[in-house]
């Protein structure tokens, strides 16, 4: 995959309502589960401060995908 179809699949993905609709659905299930979580299994709580880390995360790796794409121009002494 070159760096174009991947920006362009970002772009699409991140202005999809669905797809913001179910990772924020995603979120927010795993943030009334880590609250009724018991406090002494640390397994569990991992698991869903992950869910919520990857969540949180998912909109700046899709925008760091579309900015790589962006044509670089050279710097210019002044």
């Amino acid at each position: 995959m070159d760096k174009e179809f991947l920006a362009r699949e970002a772009e699409r993905l991140s202005t999809d309502v669905i797809f913001r609709k179910a990772l924020a659905d995603i979120r927010a299930d795993a943030l009334e589960r880590l609250a009724a979580a018991n406090a002494d299994d640390k397994t569990q709580i991992l698991l869903f401060q992950a869910r919520v880390a990857v969540c949180d995360s998912f909109g700046a790796e899709l925008a760091s995908m579309i900015r790589s794409s962006a044509e670089k121009k050279p710097i210019q002494a002044v």
